[in-house]
């Protein structure tokens, strides 16, 4: 008798900016029957969610542990060898290589590597604090990486602290602009659910659009009515040049300047310092009284000139942003950045109605990107667009996050389940293979890494150094759907599955969670998703969370991770949280709810801007008094960049197509040809490619091929890649060094390649 069909749902969570997103599913067994976006869902899935059912299916996954066998590199390609094990074994040599490592170095030489392919609880990466790094913590800790740098935007975070002490900043909403700058980003593919509709929406009521890339991409298509073709990594001259133009005139409203900055505070003109007063706080110099006196106590402070106090020297600090922008006239920022001095004025006139959107842009992702981040944040000041920032607990509501996104349901985890970590010695997520290869660089050797929810040899730079790094590795033992670059170094590999498979929880918003505070004209709302476990597991596969408690009895922990299940450890979660009352939206949750419906909107208060900034003074900064470029700074690229021998610049920016490296074998998204080098015209003819042509892109770190792609739609003497991929396919971060920024980002857009026929 055939089996009825069961409706269930399910979650696409990666880390690709638009997670969550939710899915109804008919099934008859191991067969889809249907596989649909969630009807109660507001702006719907992009098209990677809907690759779930192939994920399940797909012909690579892993099914079954597998341990090493033979020499380290042994098998096609340099990969290693394997056979396949029982979950007892692998599990009790993953045990083994983890208690080795800490015998023979101590916790200090273990490693904890994971990023972000899954946000769920609790077998997901967000879950951390209370399913793995619990255990490990209890067991006596091991290296976070994660907790350090980042491959993707902590330049974007750490700069925004420095303007605002926060990242999610409300600017001038988005129906009020004249204009829109949309500046090293593309959210018509990166910010599809909700940033993209608020756009969409502007322009259907008049707003216009400028685009500053290096590339005609989508959303230049789409929304450029002014498309900035930038040279790379030129960003922070062409915003010191806008700034310039704009300062000429008189800063916009500069009551707010001296209310709501640091623009009045004196700066000692020898130390660079700010002066204090005899409480500490900095002095301005008061117009009135013609004295210097504390901020807080002086009606209209001086925003230029020269004055002396106590035998010094000082100017007010918006006089050394001024110095910054004044030697970058728009013929020279045009000469620099490769536009015209037209684009320069174009983006300035534009400023005074409208905003820029500053965003994780591909800008951020190189040597000098903080630089750029300040830049263009200081830009939505001095345009009067930046109206404070967003975080729960500033108003009378009582919910405290640093978040505005935030449900609460991680608080109430972490607060039930969570064990410190007793190991603080750090590691930069893009530096793990210096590390390990390198003992001397970050503290110590490291003998021993698992490895879940992330896949370093196919997401951080140098990825050659990367694979050598974990095949030095006394041990090292890797979860995961696929046989991925990282997989194929590992020791033992461990099947883990897919969200179609896992009973899981998470929370997030209507729109993308990390750029909420870009589209709130959408009133977007927040959700609670939940996912049944719409099919069966395939071969032996489990969910990471059946893994850590597996794993965890073996290691002598399994009296603390009592649960025959994901499903009755999200039940316990829930009843834990509707007792909590400092979350009353949580208070009629039921997993019965959940399982009914997939997707649940929470009557959460929505965050309300205010100015109480986590800043030195609370006050946004335009002067930085603790960083060494005290106003935004542009280097030329020639510094950042791996030589001259390499004549082309390598743009390797996010798609829509896949998440960092997940979904980067989803045969179907492969079909549509995007991931391919693209080239203009006259760097293609000088070397006699034509588009369609098998292509070599190589530099001192490695080489990639791919099909080439001939394109007026990008600037001369760059070559683009989408970030990600396979080595069978082209792999960007094969050309990538692993530099790191000043907030220890990932720097992908730093280097240079040359391209060659195949």
């Amino acid at each position: 008798m055939a089996e009825a069909t069961r409706k269930s749902y399910t979650i696409c969570s990666p880390h690709c900016g638009n997670n969550p997103c939710s899915f109804e599913v008919e099934s008859n067994g191991e067969e889809i029957a249907s596989f649909r976006a969630n009807p109660r869902m507001r702006i719907k899935p992009c098209i990677k969610g809907f690759q779930l059912p192939d994920r399940y299916h797909h012909p690579d996954r892993l099914l079954y542990p597998m341990k090493r066998v033979g020499a380290k590199g042994s098998g096609p390609g340099g990969a290693n060898r394997f056979e396949r094990v029982s979950w007892d074994e692998a599990l009790d040599m993953v045990a083994g290589g983890l208690e080795a490592a800490k015998e023979k170095g101590g916790n200090e030489s273990v490693m904890m590597y994971h990023y972000s392919a899954q946000h769920t609880l609790p077998g997901g990466r967000d879950a951390d604090p209370a399913t793995i790094m619990r255990l490990l913590n209890m067991w006596g800790g091991a290296v976070q990486p994660y907790m350090r740098g980042s491959l993707c935007w902590k330049a974007f975070l750490g700069a925004s602290d420095d303007v605002f002490g926060h990242w999610q900043v409300k600017n001038k909403p988005t129906d009020e602009c004249e204009w829109i700058v949309l500046w090293g980003n593309n959210p018509v593919e990166t910010g599809y659910r909700g940033l993209l509709q608020s756009l969409q929406a502007a322009k259907k009521n008049g707003c216009r659009f400028i685009v500053v890339d290096p590339l005609r991409t989508r959303t230049a298509e789409r929304f450029g009515e002014v498309h900035v073709p930038i040279r790379p990594s030129t960003d922070t001259a062409l915003a010191l040049a806008v700034l310039r133009l704009m300062l000429s005139e008189g800063a916009p409203d500069e009551a707010f300047l001296r209310e709501r900055t640091n623009a009045a505070f004196l700066v000692n003109t020898d130390t660079a310092r700010f002066v204090p007063g005899a409480d500490g706080a900095p002095l301005v110099w008061d117009e009135e009284t013609a004295s210097a006196r504390s901020f807080d106590a002086c009606a209209k402070p001086a925003l230029s000139g020269t004055y002396q106090v106590n035998g010094a020297g000082c100017r007010p600090a918006l006089d050394y942003l001024r110095n910054a922008a004044e030697p970058w006239t728009p013929e020279r920022a045009a000469r620099e950045c490769g536009v015209s001095t037209e684009h320069v004025r174009a983006i300035a006139q534009a400023m005074r109605r409208g905003k820029v959107i500053v965003y994780y842009g591909s800008y951020q992702r190189t040597v000098h990107g903080e630089q750029a981040v300040r830049a263009l944040h200081i830009l939505n000041i001095m345009a009067g667009a930046s109206g404070g920032v967003l975080r729960h607990g500033a108003h009378a509501a009582g919910f405290t996050s640093k978040t505005a996104h935030g449900t609460g349901l991680v608080e109430v985890m972490t607060d039930r389940w969570a064990v410190a970590n007793p190991v603080k010695r750090t590691i930069p997520t893009g530096r793990v293979g210096e590390a390990i290869l390198n003992p001397d660089s970050y503290g110590g050797p490291v003998h021993a890494a698992l490895v879940m929810w992330g896949n370093p040899v196919g997401q951080a730079g140098n990825a050659h150094k990367t694979e050598r790094a974990l095949r030095a590795l006394d041990f090292c033992a890797v979860a995961d759907i696929f046989m991925t670059p990282t997989a194929k170094c590992a020791d033992v590999v461990l099947p883990a599955s897919t969200w179609l498979e896992r009973c899981a929880i998470t929370g997030g918003m209507e729109v993308g969670s990390t750029f909420y505070h870009l589209a709130r004209e959408m009133d977007p709302k927040h959700i609670l998703l939940y996912s049944t476990g719409a099919m069966p597991p395939r071969g032996e596969s489990l969910d990471d969370f059946e893994i850590v408690c597996r794993l965890a009895k073996k290691m002598g922990y399994g009296a603390h991770f009592p649960w025959k299940s994901s499903r009755e450890w999200i039940e316990e979660l829930l009843e834990a949280a509707r007792a909590d009352a400092r979350f009353p939206w949580f208070r009629d949750v039921t997993i019965e709810k959940l399982e009914a419906e997939g997707h649940i909107t929470l009557d959460i208060p929505d965050a309300a801007p205010h100015w109480d900034l986590a800043t030195p003074h609370g006050r946004a900064q335009v002067y930085f008094e603790g960083i060494e470029q005290h106003a935004p700074a542009h280097f030329p690229p020639e510094e950042e960049q791996n030589g001259s021998d390499y004549p082309l610049q390598l743009l390797t920016p996010k798609t829509y197509f896949r998440a960092s490296s997940t979904f980067n074998n989803a045969r179907k998204l492969l079909r549509h040809g995007w991931n391919v080098a693209t080239m203009h015209p006259a760097d293609a003819a000088v070397r006699g490619i034509e588009s369609g042509d098998s292509v070599r892109l190589r530099n001192d770190f490695g080489e990639s091929a791919f099909e080439a792609r001939v394109s007026e739609g990008i600037r001369p003497g760059v070559v683009h890649v989408p970030a990600g991929g396979l080595p069978e396919d082209g792999a960007a971060n094969q050309l990538t060094g692993d530099a790191l920024s000043e907030y220890e980002n990932a720097t992908f857009n730093s280097y240079r390649v040359e391209v060659e026929k195949s």
